[in-house]
């Protein structure tokens, strides 16, 4: 990642067209690839180990819903290379409403091994007792409520994995 996106996160609104396009997990990969560097077609085929020409399809839809941009356009020896980058990493779409009672929710789609699939396990129940001892250490000075923290992992509907 370069040193323009190390630190900051940038967060974009979206519409529901745009939320169903991002919930194909390629897509969601092509942008995570194409925050941090900008790429061309060729260089992310490459990268993830796809074809180009079904690459060059999910860029040209996340283009046309505008998650992506054209950062430059190279033309070397008559050859046009055009390199993409994604407008964020974080989208939210502010006419989802969360279901009563809910506080705030996240959702991601990536692809993991089953040795991935361990280690964000044994982390999330990390977190989980890092964050019932601090609660704890703080119950005398600040004011509490219960909250019930739910982690849900699934795998992705056959046809998302296209």
């Amino acid at each position: 990642m370069d040193e323009k996106n190390k630190t900051k996160r940038e967060v974009m609104d979206i519409n529901w067209e745009q939320q169903k396009v991002l919930s194909n997990p390629l897509r969601s990969r092509l942008v995570a690839l194409l925050y941090e560097k900008p790429m061309t077609p060729k260089q992310v085929a490459d990268e993830v180990g796809k074809n180009p020409g079904t690459v060059y399809y999910h860029i040209q839809q996340l283009l046309k819903h505008d998650i992506l941009e054209v950062e430059n356009i190279d033309t070397d020896k008559g050859i046009v290379e055009k390199y993409y980058r994604a407008k964020a990493t974080i989208f939210k779409n502010p006419e989802k409403t969360a279901p009563p009672g809910h506080v705030d929710g996240k959702t991601v789609n990536v692809y993991l091994s089953k040795k991935l699939v361990t280690q964000f396990n044994e982390e999330i129940e990390e977190l989980f007792f890092k964050y019932g001892h601090l609660s704890y250490k703080e119950k005398d000075s600040e004011e509490q409520s219960p909250y019930l923290i739910e982690f849900v992992m699934k795998e992705a509907d056959e046809e998302e994995k296209q």
